[in-house]
């Protein structure tokens, strides 16, 4: 029987009945004799009840704590069965998944496609920032702000492919905080998502360079963003790109080909200095110049003012539009409120998990141990992104395979078709096969350490001598013996695989 002594431990069993009804996600009937004895018993039962549930719970109760203060200060009575309604619609309209995707980018694309082979039959939930269905990235900066590709082929399926049975795609959306213990994702409109597994695959953002006047400067990372892009090139004459890395040196050479005159400032010696050594961006920066890119290096912008850019020299430039191309950083805030580890990125292990049990990252946004270099590394490189989000597919759907990927990047500027896989900036030695100069490059550089290949940068070679490089690579080949054979252009690299 209850009274004024006993009512204090209901409340605290009553508190352990909700949060397990919450945890097997089925309608919690019990609210209802809690409800009825509220009109008996003070507030501070209700304080006492909801101190017992767990914090991700909790905030689920205001509407029914805010409405007995009002209850209190007006002395009225109100009918809190119609607080029971409105929460139990809440609950019956909580959606839940056996896995949810964040993220529409590269990764979380192909994790949905990975999953929904593997796994037809299961609940799979996306839900992306992007108001657009997945689509592709690269060509933002190369074909489709040339006008060279029509903005429907930028997109991997059809509208159709997503409305399916099994597969719910939330567009305009965010997760804002993650509780792994009960497994529920809360969305930014307050909605709840409750899921068996969660891959965050959230990418990155463009850097924001601070400086004065910088606030109308274009950024390239969306399908907006490009179209932007290309609605000021139509305009303009004159483009100022602050940054040369991949980003920043293919807009520059589709704004060249739209007949836009364009300048890039970088504050490093040389261009894409983040992946190819010096002697192979000078050839490559020299080709560019041949083309009409105008490069100033070792010099940043301090200040835009109208039409004009001020560099750290003193430099005055003028320029009708300008595009800040700094780097991304990755978007670790739903990584850190949720108090999953992050250090430049997400850190996860060989098997792409995080510290939250059944809880993954996969794309640019996740750290992981690269076993060939020996350390961590986060990889902004789209085949990655595409690597890991189908490995972590396979793993939440119940596989344990660990990371073991020859990460490669590529490029198409003008005539030139760059590739280039594993480690090009360490080494002890390196090798040249074909025509190494900036009038019709057709080269491949070949990096070694201690006799192993490690690495190369190819420009307008044969893929089939690179998938002969990614294997030696894979396996670690030792090619001492044979390293004076590399630059001979009759020299079958095949031969090292014997």
């Amino acid at each position: 029987m209850l009274n004024n002594k006993t009512f204090p431990k209901y409340f605290q069993h009553l508190a352990i009945m909700v949060a397990e009804s919450f945890y097997k996600r089925r309608k919690i009937s019990t609210l209802n004799c809690f409800v009825d004895i509220l009109n008996i018993f003070p507030l501070n039962y209700y304080i006492i009840f909801l101190i017992n549930l767990p914090p991700s719970v909790q905030f689920r109760f205001i509407v029914p704590l805010i409405s007995l203060f009002v209850r209190i200060q007006h002395k009225a009575s109100i009918n809190l069965r119609f607080i029971i309604i409105l929460y139990e619609f809440i609950i019956m309209t909580e959606k839940s998944c056996q896995y949810l995707i964040i993220g529409s980018g590269i990764a979380g694309y192909n994790a949905l496609k990975e999953l929904l082979e593997l796994k037809p039959n299961s609940k799979i939930i996306m839900v992306t920032s992007d108001r657009y269905y997945p689509y592709d990235r690269p060509p933002l900066s190369k074909y489709y702000l040339r006008g060279e590709m029509p903005r429907d082929k930028l997109f991997f399926e059809s509208d159709d492919f997503y409305k399916r049975d099994n597969l719910e795609v939330m567009l305009n959306k965010s997760v804002e905080r993650i509780d792994a213990n009960l497994k529920e994702a809360i969305l930014n409109d307050g909605s709840v998502i409750s899921f068996d597994k969660a891959l965050i695959s959230t990418g990155g953002r463009p850097r924001r360079l601070n400086i004065p006047g910088s606030e109308n400067a274009l950024y390239l990372r969306s399908l907006d963003d490009a179209d932007r892009i290309r609605e000021a090139a139509s305009k303009g004459k004159n483009a100022l790109i602050i940054g040369a890395g991949f980003i920043g040196v293919e807009v520059a050479s589709s704004l060249t080909t739209l007949g836009v005159r364009t300048t890039v400032v970088e504050v490093m010696p040389y261009i894409w200095n983040t992946f190819v050594d010096e002697k192979v961006s000078r050839v490559i920066q020299q080709y560019l110049e041949s083309k009409g890119i105008n490069f100033i290096l070792n010099e940043s912008v301090k200040e835009i003012q109208g039409k004009i850019a001020t560099t750290s020299s003193g430099r005055k430039i003028e320029a009708d539009m300008f595009l800040i191309a700094v780097g991304i950083s990755p978007n670790v805030e739903l990584a850190q409120r949720s108090g999953m580890q992050v250090d430049n990125g997400i850190v996860v292990n060989e098997y792409l998990e995080t510290n939250a049990r059944d809880i993954y990252a996969a794309g640019d946004i996740a750290n992981i141990f690269d076993p060939r270099e020996g350390k961590r590394k986060r990889i902004e490189h789209w085949n990655n992104a595409e690597y890991t989000g189908k490995l972590a597919a396979r793993n939440m759907a119940g596989s344990r395979e660990a990371y073991n990927f020859i990460s490669s990047i590529w490029s198409d500027i003008f005539d030139l078709h760059i590739e280039s896989a594993g480690e090009t900036r360490n080494y002890d030695e390196y090798i040249i096969r074909g025509r190494f100069n900036s009038d019709n490059p057709n080269f491949n550089v070949i990096y070694l350490k201690g006799g192993i290949v490690r690495g190369y940068v190819a420009i307008n070679r044969d893929y089939s001598e690179l998938e002969v490089l990614n294997k030696l690579i894979e396996g670690s080949v030792d090619v001492s013996n044979k390293k004076n054979s590399l630059a001979d252009k009759g020299f079958d690299l095949k031969e090292l695989l014997k």
